[in-house]
């Protein structure tokens, strides 16, 4: 059973690069006589995972990519997680499932209806130092995010209702989150704090002057954003240092190694807190010596590695996934598991930029895209289209909206009645904005080695061509790429994004307070779409609750700042030698712990 200890995994989303693709799939593996697998790698109580780019930070609170996830996932915990194939939530830390109270909370002098959670931790959970893990380690981890100068306005949103959290006197082992009003996934986000050990990550005590209701309050935005200890703090925490050298939690592996651009390793520690419930409960169980994350940006030579039985792991795009099945070889070493993948594939358009600012502009684009074409021949019909940010599955998914079609001439109309026509007869549209002829002539930025990025790109900048719009196509290392994209330094891009399998919080993405900072890189939004944001994060009630998220799906198709694109199945190639290795739907699709 797969366990997920990231809050990160479990709870919101994250980003990802899209649709990475492998190589062909050549013959190198053989069974013996009795049809066993003869593995070359028996024996070795070690999983290597393919990672396709470096993760950008392991530090829990400001690493953002999907990479940083999956490895955080192993070194840090949570109070409580979740069972991968139930999707019920499992005590971790805690001893039971948090308890939950409706109560008058003073917010700031003000007296509202929140919400108190109150969780008790394990007596055996310590930190490899032997100190005991206590609720002032969750606290500070509260306390890191709150502090307005750290990196991490990503998954702040998420805490802001946290108003306090109150650790016992008696028994610090016993904490109660305190929620200033009735947030709808209060259970969820209090459950998956993380535990932080102070002592490692602020040995100055820059932050124990701090308290959580003084970090809450609006009021001292400006003191706090001046303060020297505050200031010094996040210097210190944001640094290189603490995002890939002092990487401490209290999971069952440890950081060893991040060599850039080749691997990640994380070791198994022998003296766990946990090792008492090996065996007993399943969440705590964790089998390999060493996980290993190797770091191949291209995915030929990452197949070719694991046909040579040099990758235990790889996901695989639906080109390959076509060949594997077949391969008799290779499956006679590798089994391919398929769940759904809880993410949805996107092409985001800049609506800041003065070509894209237009809705008008931005659904003809939505008509120039050949969808069909895109997922017969370069998905081989491995996928769905989809046309909203909540994924088909959930119940809340908008069915009534019909995805904008393939019409070039369509877009051509719309983009005359928007005034963009080619003046000069140079072959591409033109408009004047503030003054200035501007060009209909755009860029799209994609991650390089995405071989459907860029066959995708290819094949819009084909269409756009014969409605008068240029396109052209750049393809940026990783790194680089997502640096562009959270400095809105882009004008179209091709990216996806993984959920949780809860309850969906917009606000990360599609509320106006999170473009500088946050992941709304678009630029979407106004005050009626945030009114009904914010509505849904404390509407408790599902059916009131079900019609704001159809009517927010309904805007943003209108809107068009994303061109949905696909939602499908994960094709996960995990090696024969581990008799209990699974896929799951919650990601990344799989637990390496588990592997034996």
């Amino acid at each position: 059973m797969k366990i997920i200890n990231s809050l990160k995994a479990i709870f919101f989303l994250s980003i990802i690069g899209l649709f990475i693709s492998c190589g062909d799939n050549n013959d190198s593996t053989d069974a013996n006589s009795e049809g066993t697998v003869n593995s070359k790698r028996a024996g070795v109580n070690e999983v290597i995972v393919h990672m396709n780019a470096d993760p950008d930070k392991l530090n829990i609170v400001t690493g953002t990519s999907a990479g940083s996830s999956e490895v955080q996932s192993y070194v840090f915990e949570t109070l409580i997680t979740t069972d991968p194939v139930t999707l019920d939530y499992l005590p971790y830390l805690a001893k039971e499932l948090g308890t939950m109270e409706q109560v008058m909370v003073d917010v700031f002098g003000e007296q509202k209806e929140g919400i108190k959670y109150t969780y008790e931790i394990r007596e055996e959970a310590k930190w490899e130092d032997g100190s005991p893990i206590t609720g002032h380690d969750f606290a500070f981890y509260v306390k890191c995010i709150k502090n307005p100068k750290v990196d991490c306005e990503s998954i702040r949103p998420y805490l802001d209702p946290i108003i306090d959290v109150v650790v016992d006197k008696e028994n610090p082992k016993k904490l109660t989150v305190v929620f200033q009003n009735k947030y709808f996934m209060a259970e969820a986000i209090s459950g998956g704090l993380y535990a932080m050990q102070s002592s490692v990550y602020d040995k100055n005590g820059f932050m124990s002057g701090f308290t959580i209701n003084e970090l809450s309050n609006p009021a001292n935005k400006e003191k706090l954003n001046n303060d020297e200890n505050i200031i010094s703090f996040a210097k210190d925490f944001n640094s290189e240092s603490f995002s890939r050298d002092i990487i401490v939690g209290s999971g069952p592996y440890s950081f060893k190694e991040w060599i850039t651009g080749e691997r990640v390793i994380l070791e198994k520690k022998a003296n766990w807190w946990g090792n008492e419930f090996v065996g007993k409960l399943d969440q705590f169980n964790n089998y390999p010596d060493k996980i290993i994350f190797e770091i191949i940006v291209d995915n030929t030579t990452a197949a070719t590695a694991q046909k040579d039985e040099g990758l235990d792991i790889m996901k695989h795009t639906s080109r390959d996934y076509v060949k594997l099945k077949d391969d008799k070889k290779f499956l006679e070493k590798y089994k391919i598991e398929t769940p759904t993948a809880p993410q949805y594939s996107y092409i985001g358009l800049n609506t800041k930029k003065p070509q894209l600012a237009e809705k008008q502009v931005r659904q003809a684009l939505a008509m120039a895209l050949d969808y069909e074409t895109l997922k017969k021949v370069f998905l081989y019909g491995l996928a769905e289209r989809t046309v909203s940010p909540i994924h088909p599955v959930k119940n809340y998914y908008n069915k009534n909206i019909t995805p904008y079609p393939y019409d070039l001439q369509k877009a051509s109309a719309m983009l005359d009645e928007a005034g963009w026509v080619d003046t000069d007869g140079d072959g591409t549209r033109d408009k004047e904005v503030d003054g200035d002829l501007v060009q209909l002539s755009l860029e799209f930025k994609y991650p390089s080695g995405s071989d459907f990025a860029e066959n995708m790109a290819l094949v819009f900048k084909k269409s756009l061509s014969q409605i008068g719009v240029n396109l052209e196509v750049t393809a940026k290392e990783w790194t680089v790429f997502l640096e562009d994209v959270k400095s809105h330094n882009f004008e179209i891009v091709t990216m996806a994004w993984s959920m949780g399998p809860g309850l969906s919080d917009l606000k990360q993405i599609w509320h106006t307070e999170l473009y500088n900072g946050g992941s709304n890189y678009v630029g979407f939004g106004n005050a009626e779409t945030d009114k009904i944001i914010d509505a849904i994060r404390y509407e408790n009630n599902e059916a009131p609750r079900t019609e704001m998220y159809l009517k927010i799906q309904e805007i943003i198709h209108e809107e068009a700042p994303y061109i949905f694109l696909f939602t499908g199945k994960s094709k996960i190639a995990i090696h024969k030698r581990f008799d209990n290795a699974e896929g799951y739907a919650v990601r990344p699709g799989y637990d390496a712990s588990k592997f034996k």
